[in-house]
């Protein structure tokens, strides 16, 4: 057999995305390596076989260095069609994002709102044209404000920050919700609103993005974030390139994922888990239910006793491990087939099932009608039969 050499060529990742992208290889049995830097080796190679790309600023002209290889985008770019750089592109799906945040300040009872940014770059823009677009169609009144500066202006002139910050605020009214399209973005509202003598969130209400918890709950009021789930975007990559190298046909070249959940902190009132067992446990599945996990690797990679992880989590939730991995998973299916057109094959694949009549089956045993069935009674308004 020959071993398939993939390079990640990432201009920026994260440790979740490594993660999907490692997980994914580990399974396919690849030989893989990460670059971090062009100029660590910029003459390119015949010897790779497939590319995931995060492109950056800096465009690269990835074909001529990597003539043989596969190539797949793992940021597609917002608002254009397929790129002939790539063979193929992924990317989280920034309108179910901004919808979920929308839903969900909407549910807490605000009427008012503003999104908030530093910089007008992509994807920031369209999640909050998105965000503003779903908020009025629910009957809200919403702003937004853009401070056209990078997040060291809050120190470097902070006179400014503030009273633009101020400014919005007075205007809007309170109480106020605020939706942060980035993490960082929201840890710099939370900071100078508290500087202004706001309360967060008896006052305003903040919402980020991404759930980087090295920023959500690190900041002065612990981040309520939507996880757009990084490690989903690199396993999903991985395996669109492997088909891609295998020959394989397509179904698409251009797939969004949607995002798992809002993680609730303190800065949008915290409802989160007391248990931090239970908590971990729980943001580990719905962070790997698509890929190969199991009770014994929940515990392996959390490093919490068998024991503990079962009396704890059946506690806390009245069911087991085990039963919250198929809850998670078909909870995301279900998503799937109504907010999507993929094929049943598809959804099974990114809902953590290796087929779709392993799927099907499960499907059937738990909500008592096929996968293709509960699509079509949904598109016709029927409920779900549990």
């Amino acid at each position: 057999m020959n071993r398939r050499h993939v390079l990640a060529h990432l201009q920026w990742s994260s440790h979740k995305l490594d993660y999907g992208i490692q997980a994914f290889a580990r399974e396919a049995d690849w030989t893989l390596s990460f670059m971090r830097n062009m100029q660590d080796f910029n003459l390119g190679s015949t010897q790779v076989d497939g590319l995931l790309v995060m492109p950056g600023s800096n465009p690269v002209d990835y074909r001529a260095l990597y003539p043989k290889a596969k190539i797949v985008s793992l940021h597609s770019v917002v608002g254009n069609g397929p790129d002939s750089r790539f063979d193929a592109a992924i990317d989280v799906d920034h309108e179910q994002i901004s919808r979920l945040a929308a839903d969900y300040l909407s549910g807490l009872g605000f009427r008012r709102f503003l999104g908030f940014a530093c910089k007008r770059v992509e994807p920031v823009v369209t999640r909050i044209r998105s965000f503003k677009k779903y908020v009025v169609a629910q009957g809200g009144v919403v702003g937004e404000l853009y401070l056209d500066s990078w997040a060291e202006q809050i120190v470097v002139d902070p006179r400014d920050a503030r009273a633009r910050v101020s400014r919005a605020i007075r205007k809007h009214g309170l109480p106020l919700a605020v939706y942060a399209p980035e993490d960082i973005y929201a840890d710099i509202f939370i900071q100078v609103a508290l500087d202004l003598g706001y309360r967060i969130p008896e006052d305003i209400a903040v919402l980020g993005v991404n759930n980087s918890r090295e920023v959500c709950e690190c900041c002065r009021v612990p981040i309520s974030s939507i996880d757009v789930n990084h490690s989903r975007i690199g396993y999903e990559g991985a395996r669109l390139l492997d088909g891609l190298m295998r020959g394989e046909a397509l179904v698409q070249t251009q797939v969004s994922i949607p995002p798992l959940t809002i993680e609730k902190r303190r800065s949008t009132d915290d409802t989160g888990e007391s248990d931090r067992a239970v908590s971990a446990i729980r943001h580990y599945i719905r962070e790997h239910f698509a890929e190969r996990i199991s009770l014994k690797t929940v515990l392996q990679d959390l490093r919490v006793s068998r024991s503990t992880a079962f009396a704890h989590f059946t506690r806390a939730t009245g069911h087991p491990i085990g039963q919250e991995i198929m809850r998670v998973r078909m909870e995301h299916a279900c998503n799937l087939l109504i907010n999507s057109d993929y094929k049943i094959e598809v959804v099974a694949l990114m809902s953590g099932y290796e087929n779709a009549s392993a799927f099907g089956r499960i499907f059937k045993q738990l909500y008592h009608q096929t996968p293709s069935d509960f699509r079509q009674n949904a598109q016709r308004g029927g409920k779900l039969d549990q």
